[in-house]
């Protein structure tokens, strides 16, 4: 399932590692196609029967293209993100021959987990818009606030 929407290699990318680093057999786990399943469940219950409808037909419009490459794009960023949380224990700093030493970075990578956070929010909130597009309701969740702050018409110290 998760390469019916992104590659390893896709993935890797958006990480900067390589598949030394990351490889095949890690990204194929099925704990991945289980978070990715999740993230589009929290968008809509449908999204995943629509993607391969739309994706069945053999004269997309413009907007179902949009809708698919947004999908696409949004998986992508969706693992990489939960994979950032253990990006640096992918990548050694040095690596020798020599006794199977390896090194890894302190931590480096604040500005990729950063910049992929970044891409995963752009591409959400590309992907709701598109999703919308091809006639399907997107339900957006209001965050509502109980509490509000009220000042007393007179001072509860001196009464006045």
């Amino acid at each position: 399932m998760l390469t019916d929407y992104t590659t390893y290699n896709d993935l890797r990318a958006a990480l900067g590692v390589s598949s030394t680093d990351l490889p095949d057999e890690v990204l194929s786990l099925n704990l991945y196609e289980l978070i990715l399943k999740q993230e589009f469940e929290a968008i809509d219950l449908t999204l995943e029967s629509t993607y391969v409808t739309t994706e069945a037909l053999t004269t997309p419009t413009a907007a179902e293209m949009r809708f698919l490459a947004a999908t696409d794009l949004f998986a992508t960023y969706a693992v990489a993100k939960h994979l950032t949380a253990s990006l640096p224990m992918f990548s050694f700093k040095q690596l020798t021959d020599g006794k199977a030493q390896g090194a890894r970075f302190d931590n480096p990578y604040k500005d990729t987990v950063a910049y992929v956070k970044s891409q995963y929010d752009a591409a959400k909130s590309k992907l709701v818009e598109a999703f919308a597009a091809v006639g399907t309701t997107v339900t957006t969740t209001v965050t509502k606030s109980y509490f509000s702050v009220v000042s007393p018409s007179t001072d509860p110290v001196t009464g006045t």
